[in-house]
Formats: C-alpha cells, structure tokens, sequence
C-alpha cells in the first residue's frame, strides 16, 4: 500500500455499537459542514465540533480528512449498489422505460441528497480512494447490469451484454457526475433523467 493509501486509511474499524455511531456521526457531520460551508471549511477540527466529538476521538477513527472522505465514497459506493441491485431484481417495473428510468432517478437521487459532497468525491476521488478500489466497485455494478440484461436478452438488441453492461453503465455514471461538477445551464434533474433514459433504451431496447 503506497504511503498517500497508508495515510489516509481508517485508523480503526468501528467495532462496538458505540463506535459505529461515532463514526456515523462524524461522516455525517463532514456532509453537513460540506454542504453548508463548502469544501474549505471541512477541516477536522469543524468536523468534530459538528459531530460533537473532540478532535482526539476523531483521530481514533480517521487519520486526516482524506480517510473520513475515503470512508464516505465508501458508503456513497454501498448505497448505490444497493439501490441498483434492488432496483434491477425487484421486478416491480412493467416497460423498460420504467425501469431505466427508476435506476436513473435513484442515482441521481443519492448525488442530489448531497451533491457538495459528491462534487467533492469527483474532483478528489482518486487521490483519496486506491483506484483498484474504484475498479472494484465499478465491476460490481456493471456484473449487477449484466445480470439483469442477461434476464431481459428477449428484449435486448445488443448481443454482447458485457460491452453492453459497461457502456450503459459508464455513459450513465459520466453523464451524471459531469452534471454534478458542472452544473450545466439549461440541464436541470427531470431533462437529465429524460435524456438518458431515452440514451439508455435506444442504444439496449428493440424497438
């Protein structure tokens, strides 16, 4: 692990049902500082004081802002997969168009519930979660796409659903994170989901 990874890893794992509420409190206190206040203003010293904990119980979870930022894409990366997986196997949709547009809408809903944050995580995502850890989780959501693909092949006019899971997959992701970081005029969230729901099924569906 290179020393950047080193640094900014958890200190300790939240074991106790006490420490998982701390290290609750203190990932949602860095949301709350970043959409309040802005990037600036979420330092260590400003988390803790939100999340009413001290600056020394801080540093027993997390080494520096870099590992509570890296702890947040984490549970940012659990709540999409859930939210996709749920979406994708439920079978609570009728029309394709209805389930594009449900998984679109869910992901655009856990951008829009904190997109400071996510603006955040985009710009420094890199720097602050190991990109094999990124790739993993990029995997496990297109191997959710496949799967639902594979079960809908009838209707599917893509004939390899591995190019087919990652293309939707990444056009989605791209789109969606490009709105975040720079807001577009003219582009509001309902035509988002519009536009690439539509994306969505002219590339998959059979006419």
């Amino acid at each position: 692990m290179s020393k950047r990874h080193e640094s900014s890893a958890a200190r300790k794992g939240p074991k106790q049902q006490r420490s998982k509420a701390t290290v609750a409190a203190i990932l949602d206190a860095t949301v709350q500082v970043l959409e309040r206040q802005g990037s600036d203003a979420a330092t260590t010293s400003r988390i803790a004081e939100v999340a009413g904990v001290s600056v020394g119980t801080l540093y027993q979870y997390f080494a520096n802002r870099e590992a509570i930022l890296d702890a947040l894409q984490d549970r940012e990366f659990e709540r999409a997969t859930e939210m996709m997986s749920r979406v994708l196997s439920g079978g609570a949709y009728h029309t394709d168009r209805d389930v594009a547009r449900a998984v679109i809408e869910g992901l655009l809903e856990l951008h829009s519930a904190a997109p400071a944050l996510h603006r955040v995580l985009v710009v420094a995502g890199l720097s602050v979660t190991p990109t094999e850890r990124v790739q993993a989780f990029d995997m496990r959501i297109i191997a959710v796409v496949k799967s639902f693909l594979s079960l809908a092949k009838v209707r599917i006019r893509r004939a390899n659903l591995d190019a087919a899971a990652f293309v939707v997959y990444q056009a989605v992701r791209a789109s969606m994170l490009a709105c975040v970081v720079e807001r577009p005029a003219g582009l509001d969230s309902e035509t988002l989901v519009d536009e690439l729901t539509d994306l969505v099924l002219r590339y998959l569906a059979v006419d």
